[in-house]
């Protein structure tokens, strides 16, 4: 008896790790690819086309967040970082940023020095 049910608990775990190992190479639901949020340092600030590069702190990749006129974000590191809701014109180069971003397409953009740069929107 103890040696057949310790052969199951031993089927069921490598069933179950073969399961899971299955889920985890399952391509990704478009659902977690729509929505990102990142967090990072400003590098640069376009006043004109209201557009921030963000380099991100987890990956190092270089993102280019488009903001509209009432689109929200947090500075957590910064001059104005006790702002409670900052607008545009209250970020500056160096200051650290989150946001929840938008990937309307997959869509790189190239900066003038060569580098790539992944192209987003900032939602409200």
């Amino acid at each position: 008896m103890k040696s057949t049910s310790s052969r199951n608990v031993a089927l069921a775990l490598a069933l179950t790790l073969a399961l899971a190992s299955l889920a985890a190479g399952a391509p990704k639901s478009k659902r977690t690819s729509k929505y990102l949020t990142i967090e990072g340092r400003v590098l640069q600030v376009n006043a004109t086309n209201r557009t921030l590069l963000v380099s991100d702190l987890w990956s190092k990749t270089l993102y280019s967040v488009e903001v509209p006129k009432g689109g929200s974000f947090r500075i957590t590191f910064g001059l104005n970082a006790r702002t409670s809701l900052p607008e545009f014109r209250d970020v500056h180069r160096g200051d650290r940023v989150r946001m929840r971003c938008t990937r309307v397409t997959d869509r790189l953009a190239r900066l003038d020095d060569g580098r790539e740069v992944v192209a987003l929107t900032s939602i409200r």
